[in-house]
This record gives C-alpha cells, structure tokens and sequence, in this order.
C-alpha cells in the first residue's frame, strides 16, 4: 500500500517540475536567432496603446505605440516610441497587447515610401530574463 502510494505521489509531482524546467528554458536560443537573422529590428518594449484598425475574415489588425526599453537589432534608441502593426485571430483581448513584450519587427515601405514595422509571425515574446540574456548574447555575436 505504502509502495502504490509513494508512486502515486511521484506521478502528481514529478510532471509539473519537468513542465516549469522546459518554460524556463524557452524559447531556445537557436530559435531566437533564426527569427533575429529574419526581421529588421529587434527590441523590448512596453505597450502604451493599442488598438484594432481593421479585420478581414477571423483575423484583426492591431496598431501597437510602445517605447523602446532596450534595442537588440536596428535603429531604435531606448526612449524611442514606436508604432507596430501586428496581425492576430479575432477575439484576442487588449490585454494580450499590454506590459513589456519583446518583439522581432519586420521594415517595409508603404505607398508614401514611409517605413512601417509589423511582427514577425508568431515570435512576440513575454519579457524574460532568460531571453533578454540570450538576446544580448546573440547581439554581441552578430557585432563581431
């Protein structure tokens, strides 16, 4: 009895610490440097303001202000404040676009020739210290 009880307890534990173990390692650092090598600009920001300005089937476009508190690729300066587009599924909620992120942003011309960034598909970041760390790390290697 006490054998199947001692098992039993191992199994609840045990699961959860594996879990949290794999989430303080993500995202891996080969995955941050892919999606560094694809965009424009890298930086960890904090949102200031967003809003929808559009939806088109079961998606929504969001306009993102937000100040840049540390620039990992591109031209940004901390202090800058910045405006993003970033493409969701409809029904996310605003608070999904608030706090510090990090995001990786992509640079194109519009009709005017103005520069616009919009996300990287599905690589905005919650702030880590764990991806900060591996940010700078990559940041210092592409400047050798």
């Amino acid at each position: 009895m006490t054998v199947c009880l001692r098992v039993i307890m191992i199994l609840l534990v045990v699961p959860p610490c594996l879990l949290t173990q794999d989430n303080d390692n993500w995202p891996p650092l080969s995955y941050l440097r892919n999606d560094y090598k694809a965009v424009s600009a890298v930086a960890h920001i904090r949102i200031q303001q967003a809003e929808i300005t559009g939806r088109v089937g079961g998606y929504e476009n969001w306009k993102i202000n937000a100040v840049v508190l540390e620039s990992f690729k591109g031209k940004f300066k901390k202090g800058d404040v910045i405006e993003y587009f970033h493409g969701a599924e409809a029904g996310l909620k605003r608070e999904y676009f608030t706090g510090e992120k990090i995001v990786f942003l992509l640079a194109e011309r519009d009709r005017d020739r103005k520069l616009r960034y919009s996300v990287l598909e599905n690589s905005t970041l919650p702030y880590t210290n764990d991806s900060v760390r591996k940010l700078r790390l990559i940041r210092k290697n592409r400047k050798r």
